[in-house]
C-alpha cells in the first residue's frame, strides 16, 4: 500500500476534520442527477487498491446510505493505522533497501512483489542444490543404465565439462538463458576458432539433453537452453565423390581399411556402422546379398538391411572370415576406425575428399538408380527428409552405375585373409 497514502490519512487524521477527497477516506456524496438514477451509487468512498507496475492505484466503492459508507471507512482507517504501525516498525535500513530495489525495477515497470515472485519460482523444486558436476555424473549413468552407448555418454560429458570449466561447483539452479548463450558464442576450438554453424546446434543440444535431465528431476526451474535458438544451417552442397575419385581411393586403400571404405562407397553405412560390423551380419541369400544392421549398431536404434550391389558382393566373398570384426585392428572401435579414415583421407592427394563423403555418395548414387526416396533412405537408415536435404546430390543413372561398378574394375593386389577371428 503506498506510503504516502497512509502518511497522508494518519496525519490528517490527528489535525481533526478534514475536507472530502479521494484520499481521505470520507464519503462523498455524488451528484443530484447520479443519485436520481442509481440510488445506490449515492455514497462513494476512494480507498487504496491493487499496485500495478510499481504504481497504487484508487480503487472506488459505492453506497446506498451515509453510515454504510462511514462504516466502510472506518475499517479502511483501521487496516491502514496497522499498516503504519508496521511500517514504523521496519528498521531504516530495511527501508532503504526496499527504496533501492523500487527504483531499480521502475524502468521496467515491474514492483517488488514481483520480482521476488519470480525470484521464487526461478528456484528448484524442494530447494534442491545440486552442482553441475553432481549432475553431469548421475547423468552419465543414467545414459548407461537406459540403454544407450557409453560413446553418447562420454559426449555428454565432455560438453557439459567444457560448458562447466572453472565453475563445476556452481549449482544448476543458478545457470541462466544469458550464461549459456555467451558461453556457446564465446567457445573457442583448439584452433581458436568459433563453433560452426552445425557444431553450435550439436552443442546446444547436448546441453539442453543435461538441462532437460535436471528439469524433470526438479534441480532447476527452467530449462535455460529452452530460449537459445538454433543457427540456421544454410544449405550447402553435399561433397559428392565421382568414379574416378574412389577408383583412387580403393587403389589407395591398405588391405585392412579396404573393406570397410568399401562397404561405406556402396553399401552407405556410417562409420560407427561400419567399425561395429562382423563378418556374420554379412548376409548371402538367394535373393541377393545384404548387411544386416543392428539396434546395437544403427544411430537411429532401428534395425534395417542395407542392400550390398553385385561389384561389392563378390569382392566380400573373397576375403569374408566366418568371424571377427570387418575392420580388424579396431575390434569395433568406433575411433579407431575414424582415426585410420581421417590419416590415410590427409595422406591421399588429388581427391578433394570431404567429411562423411562416401556415405553421402552412396546415397545419392543409389537415389538416381531407384528414383524412390523413401525406398533409399529406409535402405540407409535416414528419413526421406533428411536424405533430401542433407545429402541428395544431383546425378545421373550412368554415372551411378559406374560407381557400383568400380570394383569390379579395381585390381585386385590382396589376397583372401582367410578364416581368421
Amino acid at each position: 500500500m503506498d506510503y504516502l497514502w497512509i502518511t497522508f490519512v494518519l496525519q490528517n487524521e490527528r489535525r481533526g476534520p478534514m475536507r472530502a477527497t479521494k484520499r481521505t477516506l470520507i464519503p462523498l456524496r455524488q451528484s443530484a442527477s447520479l443519485c436520481r438514477c442509481r440510488p445506490d451509487r449515492t455514497w462513494a468512498v476512494s480507498y487504496p487498491g491493487k499496485v500495478l507496475n510499481g504504481r497504487q492505484e484508487v480503487a472506488r466503492r459505492f453506497f446506498r446510505l451515509k453510515s454504510d459508507a462511514e462504516a466502510f471507512c472506518a475499517i479502511k482507517r483501521s487496516e491502514i493505522a496497522s499498516l503504519g504501525v508496521l511500517a514504523d516498525s521496519l528498521s531504516s535500513e530495511l527501508k532503504r533497501e526496499a527504496l533501492d530495489c523500487s527504483g531499480k525495477l521502475k524502468p521496467f515497470g515491474v514492483s517488488l512483489t514481483a520480482a521476488v515472485d519470480w525470484f521464487i519460482k526461478s528456484q528448484p523444486a524442494g530447494g534442491a542444490k545440486v552442482t553441475i558436476v553432481e549432475a553431469m555424473k548421475a547423468l552419465q549413468s543414467r545414459i548407461i543404465v537406459d540403454g544407450y552407448s557409453k560413446r553418447h555418454s562420454q559426449l555428454v560429458g565432455q560438453i557439459v565439462s567444457s560448458f562447466g570449466r572453472g565453475r563445476m561447483d556452481a549449482l544448476v539452479s543458478s545457470i541462466t538463458e544469458r550464461d549459456a548463450q555467451a558461453w556457446l558464442d564465446g567457445y573457442r576450438t583448439k584452433g581458436g576458432q568459433p563453433l560452426s554453424v552445425v557444431a553450435f546446434n550439436t552443442y546446444r543440444r547436448y546441453l539442453s539433453v543435461f538441462f532437460n535431465y535436471c528439469l524433470k528431476r526438479g534441480l532447476v526451474s527452467a530449462n535455460p537452453l529452452s530460449r537459445v535458438g538454433t543457427r540456421k544451417v544454410l544449405a550447402k552442397v553435399p561433397r559428392l565423390l565421382s568414379p574416378d575419385d574412389l577408383r583412387v581411393i580403393l587403389d589407395a586403400s591398405t588391405q585392412c581399411l579396404k573393406p570397410v571404405l568399401a562397404i561405406q562407397a556402396l553399401s552407405g553405412l556410417r562409420v560407427a556402422e561400419a567399425a561395429r560390423l562382423r563378418w556374420s551380419d554379412v548376409l548371402w541369400t538367394e535373393n541377393g546379398s545384404f548387411i544386416r544392421i543392428g539396434a546395437d549398431t544403427a544411430k537411429t536404434s532401428r534395425r534395417r538391411l542395407a542392400p550390398v550391389p553385385d561389384s561389392l558382393a563378390g569382392y566380400l566373398r573373397g576375403i569374408s572370415r566366418c568371424e571377427g570384426f570387418v575392420y580388424s585392428p579396431g575390434k569395433g572401435s568406433v575411433d579407431a576406425l575414424q582415426k585410420a579414415t581421417v590419416g590415410f583421407r590427409r595422406s591421399l592427394f588429388g581427391v578433394a575428399w570431404g567429411r562423411n563423403a562416401l556415405r553421402a555418395s552412396a546415397l545419392s548414387y543409389r537415389l538416381a538408380l531407384t528414383r524412390d526416396a523413401s525406398a533409399t533412405a529406409f535402405e540407409m537408415g535416414n528419413s526421406p527428409t533428411i536424405l533430401m536435404r542433407d545429402y541428395r546430390e544431383l546425378t545421373t543413372a550412368s554415372v551411378a552405375k559406374e560407381w557400383f561398378s568400380v570394383l569390379q574394375e579395381v585390381k585386385e593386389s590382396q589376397k583372401p585373409l582367410g578364416n581368421v577371428a
